[in-house]
């Protein structure tokens, strides 16, 4: 993401002029924006003329527009951005308080107007604009007959493409050999097709029992198809996973092998983070919270040690709610907590926003000591 102008008042308001260079950058967009924003963007609209003589033709005008959003949409398998609101500025093809659905597109820019640009949404165009965090790992979960081709992105997983392949039964070795070859071609077809490899700094390859290994075999045959694997052999990572599907990513990333290579990456850091965190919560539950009151408890005696929220917290339309949760991470950061927002599009921000979406790593065991003279539980640190 390119940030071309900012333009804030002391009390946060104003403008920030962007261009979302790639799909993840709508992604990011979509995690700033909500109900209230303004967005002046270029749109598409049809527009009816009727000529002198009476005919009838329809004619499809580029310009600009601004609109005050009401509903965001974010497809997460075209990675498409969506708003629809009604116009707050006149021009030729619509009129003021009209609605309209403006579609985000890469590489044209955009100006987001906000009375308030908090600290979260601050953080999360840094993060955008910041080359460094931008590490791509390509990663292929699959198993007999099924395979999942994934981009696995600073702050999600994009599932590229799905394959699945009839495979005939080992009965007949002959025809279950032709069937597993026919889907690895498919496989390593789709590959070639989404994974930019000289881009990639990671491509894992990851299955239950030995489907992995047949792979990388098949993939590492020396022919004129296979150039492009071979050239980048040493990127390939091979490790285990419990199905073919999508969710088995978490355990994958959690891999140590996969670690190494990944530590450098801000979708590693926040998997062994989530990973210690449940570690915490089976070993030593007095030092591992989750939900909004147990959580704030904790940060009010700055016993926080790691806050992990998932970036959903902060795309609720309620603007109380949204504060609440943005002075929280403010007061644990300013406490010397380490702060990270997870992806709800990714493996363990999923698994968080099954746990209430926010939680806490504490620095010392913090447990509830009741009081006879209250009906509250008072809490104190050990």
């Amino acid at each position: 993401m390119k940030v071309h102008h900012r333009e804030l008042t002391k009390n946060k308001s104003g403008k920030i002029v962007l261009t979302a260079e790639e799909p993840e950058d709508l992604w990011h967009v979509y995690n700033m924006l909500q109900a209230g924003d303004r967005v002046e963007a270029s749109t598409v609209r049809n527009v009816k003329k009727e000529s002198s003589t009476g005919l009838r033709t329809t004619e499809r005008k580029h310009f600009k527009l601004t609109i005050k959003i009401e509903t965001l949409d974010f497809d997460q398998t075209v990675c498409c951005l969506s708003m629809k609101g009604t116009n707050t500025e006149q021009n030729e093809f619509v009129n003021i308080g009209q609605y309209h659905t403006i579609d985000l597109e890469l590489g044209r820019r955009f100006t987001i107007y906000k009375d308030e640009w908090d600290s979260i949404t601050l953080r999360r165009i840094k993060e955008a604009t910041d080359m460094n965090l931008k590490a791509e790992v390509g990663a292929v979960v699959m198993e007999e007959g099924l395979a999942h081709v994934c981009l696995v992105l600073s702050a999600l997983t994009v599932v590229k493409q799905k394959i699945q392949t009839s495979i005939q039964g080992k009965r007949r070795p002959d025809k279950h050999e032709e069937s597993m070859k026919k889907f690895f071609k498919n496989v390593a077809t789709a590959m070639k097709t989404n994974f930019d490899f000289d881009r990639l700094k990671c491509i894992i390859i990851a299955s239950p029992g030995f489907v992995r290994e047949e792979f990388m075999e098949y993939m590492f045959i020396q022919n004129e198809e296979n150039k492009k694997f071979i050239e980048h052999r040493a990127k390939f990572v091979s490790c285990r996973s419990s199905s073919g599907y999508k969710h088995s990513l978490m355990e994958v990333l959690q891999d140590p092998g996969v670690a190494r290579r990944l530590e450098d990456t801000k979708a590693a850091k926040e998997t062994k983070a989530f990973e210690t965190f449940q570690q915490t919560l089976l070993d030593d539950g007095d030092r591992a919270f989750y939900g909004t009151k147990q959580v704030e408890k904790a940060c009010e005696l700055q016993a926080i040690d790691t806050l992990l929220m998932t970036d959903s917290l902060f795309r609720c339309f309620d603007v109380n709610r949204r504060r609440r949760y943005v002075k929280l991470s403010e007061r644990a950061q300013a406490a010397g907590a380490n702060v990270y927002i997870l992806s709800s599009l990714h493996p363990s921000g999923i698994q968080l926003a099954n746990l209430t979406g926010i939680a806490a790593i504490l620095r010392n065991r913090f447990i509830p000591k009741k009081v006879s003279t209250s009906r509250h539980r008072r809490y104190r640190l050990l």
